[in-house]
């Protein structure tokens, strides 16, 4: 059993990369084979929209023109059993680390043949071997937990690619929302960032959600990515 995370913190030692390295020692206590990959590490390239891969409607992994770490990262993917997608919430939203990831993965692990609400044209995974355990980590650097509703557009939508590119379902998520050692002052709130700090109980959550996707990979629970599903859970959460 493999249990990748794709890290796409800037910092080795931040709280997102803690969060992620807890979920791994979750999974690594199931028995798992464990890798972050820490993307700023990494020679990721920015899509160039030249539809090299969009046009390959049969390989495994479509071919990209540019030579850079992607590929590698990806055939990891295709090998793991479950996959970690984590990052900080940078206004509100992924890193553009991982945006840019993702945007390169998009079309080279997915195909323009599947069909949604009548709409033909839409991605469906080519990673169809077996189905991938996903689940999410996000760590806020300001927004306190009762405000996470109005800023974390980051975890629905990293699920929802994640879930598509690795032919998976979610099994979980993690957002660590922001904690600090006292009471803000208005002084304070103007560099809540360098004041924000990682819980034993945030640690601890991390670690159970590993243990969660290793568990629901060795019990062969985990379901094939169904787009129809993907929308009503999106739905759920709005409501």
């Amino acid at each position: 059993m493999k249990i990748l995370a794709i890290n796409a913190s800037y910092r080795r030692e931040g709280t997102t990369t803690r969060l992620t390295e807890a979920a791994l020692a979750g999974a690594a206590a199931e028995g798992a084979d464990t890798e972050m990959i820490l993307l700023t590490r990494k020679d990721i390239r920015y899509c160039t929209n030249c539809l090299t891969c969009y046009k390959d409607l049969t390989s495994p992994i479509a071919p990209c023109p540019l030579d850079d770490d992607v590929r590698g990262i990806l055939e990891k993917i295709r090998d793991a059993d479950g996959v970690l997608f984590t990052s900080p919430v940078h206004a509100g939203f992924v890193t553009a680390l991982m945006a840019a990831f993702m945007e390169r993965a998009a079309w080279p692990l997915s195909r323009p043949t599947g069909k949604l609400l009548g709409q033909g044209g839409c991605p469906e995974p080519r990673l169809t071997e077996k189905a991938r355990a996903v689940a999410t980590i996000v760590s806020a650097g300001c927004v306190l937990p009762e405000n996470r509703q109005y800023c974390d557009l980051a975890t629905p939508w990293l699920a929802d690619a994640a879930m598509g590119i690795c032919n998976g379902e979610s099994v979980g998520d993690v957002y660590a929302a922001a904690c600090f050692p006292r009471e803000m002052t208005d002084e304070d709130w103007q560099r809540a960032f360098l004041l924000r700090e990682l819980t034993d109980e945030q640690l601890a959550e991390a670690r159970a959600l590993g243990v969660k996707v290793a568990r629901a990979v060795a019990a062969g629970t985990v379901r094939p990515y169904d787009p129809m599903r993907s929308l009503q859970s999106m739905q759920q959460a709005k409501e």
